[in-house]
């Protein structure tokens, strides 16, 4: 098939850390042998042409200067929509839509498939009505459906063949904005690159990051941001004294002030703050950590309903402390594979690493075998495919029933 993508966010070269997960999942689509395309805000340093399979296409919209807009640099720590970024965005879109009329010319894309409801949906209005429109949810766009947004949501997902969500939880939010939109719904979890991810040595990684190879390791991964719950988890450090534990944070992002602050409050040496890595180095870090925390949390309408972090802790066989969030209750299985807490209260996630710590060997095991059990990226391209062929099927069926009603 002729795949035709668009999306806001993307690795701006192979190996960067924005928004991995589409640049794999699409990587995935082109392992099976479809022809895909995809259209993303052109900014500095952005790696087009063919890459990882696929064709990438950047539309232009402001000089270097100006280009604040996509690739996760658009929203605030509040998950809000920066102020230079919603002056562009009337300009960005209008780039996008230029763009992806011009790729369907070029292409004729079997399915177009666009990510995030808002803002890349509205784009859906500038795809034929002949050629199926896919649109995915991965769980940031969740908030932007509700209030003055709601009938710009409502048409657009009137416009949409199918919904992937990312997880129930994200499924269940949408339906709530538009409820006939759950028939043409389908949840696919997002995958995980176990080659880059399964295949390290914790003592050999260790070593490589200078890391006491007899000390436990607790890894959080994610932008800095409120709804991540970090200064909850770095705060419960300070119940983690006597194991010698040290809590590695990967990331970057608005909130970095904040907890650098509460990383003086605990008055802790053992809280690093390590920014932003390649994928290459969230990969090692993986490998050296025994236990992975997810301590998302719920701000108003912002919840962190992904996140991808998830499969990739069970992609590497590391155990998973995660609250009840997102795709969390979908893969995390208590005594299993890590344990599950109704809140990033600090004592809750002390209580849940240091049983996560006593038994992180057998945890790691279950937490691979979880990951074996759901699939990686294969498994995503091939429930994308499923979508794909049925969106095709029933397209054809109602062009075949327009054009019998119009001759007769």
């Amino acid at each position: 098939m002729k795949l035709l993508h668009a999306a806001s966010s993307f690795p701006l070269a192979p190996g960067d850390s924005t928004a991995p997960f589409m640049e794999e999942m699409l990587e995935a689509l082109a392992n099976r042998g479809h022809d895909v395309t995809i259209v993303v805000p052109r900014v500095f340093g952005l790696v087009e042409d063919v890459r990882s399979g696929m064709e990438v296409v950047g539309a232009p919209y402001a000089p270097q200067s100006l280009q604040v807009w996509g690739h996760g640099r658009s929203l605030d720590a509040r998950n809000r929509l920066r102020f230079s970024a919603a002056a562009i965005t009337p300009v960005a879109m209008a780039s996008m839509v230029r763009s992806l009329r011009s790729e369907i010319r070029r292409k004729r894309p079997d399915v177009v498939h666009l990510h995030w409801v808002i803002p890349q949906g509205v784009m859906a209005t500038a795809v034929p009505p002949d050629i199926p429109v896919v649109i995915s949810v991965h769980g940031a766009d969740v908030r932007f459906m509700r209030g003055r947004m709601k009938p710009i949501a409502t048409r657009i997902l009137r416009r949409a063949d199918a919904l992937v969500a990312a997880s129930s939880d994200v499924l269940d939010a949408v339906s709530a904005t538009y409820p006939p939109i759950r028939e043409r719904s389908r949840v696919i979890p997002h995958g995980a690159n176990s080659a880059l991810l399964g295949s390290r040595d914790k003592r050999e990684a260790r070593v490589e990051l200078g890391i006491d190879p007899s000390l436990p390791v607790v890894l959080a991964i994610g932008r800095l941001v409120s709804k991540k719950g970090f200064e909850h988890l770095i705060r419960s450090m300070a119940g983690m004294r006597d194991t010698g534990a040290h809590l590695y944070v990967i990331g970057e992002g608005p909130d970095r002030p904040r907890l650098e602050a509460a990383v003086s409050e605990v008055d802790l040496d053992r809280v690093s703050l390590l920014g932003a890595q390649p994928r290459d180095g969230v990969a090692m870090w993986l490998a050296a950590s025994d236990v992975v925390v997810v301590p998302g949390v719920a701000q108003g309408d912002d919840v962190d309903t992904g996140p991808v972090v998830l499969m990739e802790a069970l992609a590497a066989g590391r155990p998973v402390v995660a609250t009840r969030m997102g795709m969390a209750p979908d893969v995390v299985r208590n005594g299993v594979n890590g344990f599950l807490i109704h809140s990033a209260d600090p004592n809750l996630i002390v209580g849940a690493l240091r049983a996560a710590l006593a038994d992180a060997e057998r945890l790691g095991r279950g937490a691979r075998r979880t990951f074996e059990g759901v699939g990686g990226w294969s498994r995503v391209a091939l429930d994308l495919e499923k979508t794909y062929q049925e969106v095709l099927r029933t397209s054809r069926r109602r062009r075949g029933d327009s054009i019998v009603g119009h001759d007769s």
